[in-house]
């Protein structure tokens, strides 16, 4: 699906396109579509030298409540039906806040580095729901000008757009964008004993206490203390909040 000039285009991306190795991607639909059958992941790749959204997983599809055949139709039209009007332009913005951010990034965080932000989404049925998109590089080119990233979409407790994050995994560091100032403040990082982060995963997974517990060899009591020292350093109410707050953070 096309993008519209001058929108999510890729700043400095002026290639032949015989420079990049279309070849070396054969089967990266289809491992998208393996890993939505035993986890939900839906997941899409976007091609930035193209301006097109290059592979779907069937998952994705789903969640946007149309077909592959329909995505294919729709063509850059998609946007406008799934992105209400008035927000279109905001999320525009924030996808020029995360290139901006990119290319101010050298060597290896280039790689190494991922953004999520909240949003609305519009589904074929007219639903309206909170998303949440993360999105990672998956291919650079030898310049270090990003070709393909990797994105998912999954349900949001959130009902606006917002909560724009860009993170430097490695490093432990988070910055914040403001919709208001169009500034990025790099965040107090948030450092989880090793235990901590072990249970946090787990329960992220649906392990239950008893378990997580006989796995890392202690009583449930202490399981019970890791989730309220999570809680108390993600400064939330909730460990399902908790969770949320690690997960759009890529602390796990």
């Amino acid at each position: 699906m096309r993008i519209e000039e001058g929108q999510y285009k890729v700043k400095g991306v002026d290639l032949n396109i015989n420079e990049l190795n279309y070849d070396s991607l054969a089967g990266i639909e289809n491992l998208l579509d393996k890993l939505s059958d035993i986890e939900p992941h839906n997941s899409y790749i976007t091609d930035y030298f193209q301006n097109k959204i290059l592979f779907m997983s069937e998952s994705f599809c789903r969640f946007c409540g149309y077909s592959k055949e329909d995505m294919a139709e729709l063509g850059e039209g998609f946007y406008r039906k799934v992105f209400s009007a008035d927000e279109l332009p905001v999320h525009i913005r924030i996808a020029g806040a995360f290139m901006d951010f990119f290319y101010s990034l050298e060597g290896e965080d280039r790689y190494n580095n991922a953004a999520t932000y909240n949003f609305t989404f519009i589904r074929k049925d007219g639903r309206k729901i909170g998303a949440v998109r993360r999105v990672t590089p998956l291919k650079l080119t030898d310049d270090g000008r990003l070709w393909l990233s990797i994105s998912s979409i999954n349900y949001s407790s959130a009902n606006e757009i917002g909560g724009v994050f860009f993170s430097l995994p490695k490093k432990n560091k988070t910055y914040a964008y403001s919709l208001e100032t169009g500034k990025w403040t790099e965040q107090e990082p948030v450092i989880l004993s090793e235990k901590e982060k072990a249970t946090a995963i787990e329960i992220y997974r649906g392990t239950l206490d008893k378990q997580i517990a006989d796995s890392l060899c202690v009583s449930k009591d202490t399981i019970s203390y890791y989730k309220k020292q999570i809680m108390q350093k993600t400064n939330t109410k909730t460990i399902r909040e908790a969770l949320d707050f690690l997960v759009t953070h890529y602390i796990i």
